[in-house]
């Protein structure tokens, strides 16, 4: 599973990167959790746990609210 979640993590800073517009970077800090927890010899079911778990706090905290968008026009 480690490829995996390395291979995940980098296309996932791929399309980041060619986008620029936040758009995949909460699931590659959520791969890379995952890839920690397997690179230490964790359960795969704690892997994607950990993966959507993580994911979804960093989505949670980094993306704008709809308030914030209605702000700005």
């Amino acid at each position: 599973m480690i490829i995996f979640w390395l291979a995940l993590f980098v296309i996932l800073l791929i399309i980041e990167i060619i986008t620029v517009g936040l758009t995949t970077i909460w699931f590659a800090g959520g791969s890379m959790a995952a890839l920690i927890v397997a690179a230490v010899g964790g359960p795969v079911w704690l892997q994607v746990i950990l993966f959507l778990v993580v994911s979804f706090v960093c989505l949670l905290y980094t993306s704008p609210s709809p308030r914030d968008r209605s702000l700005s026009r």
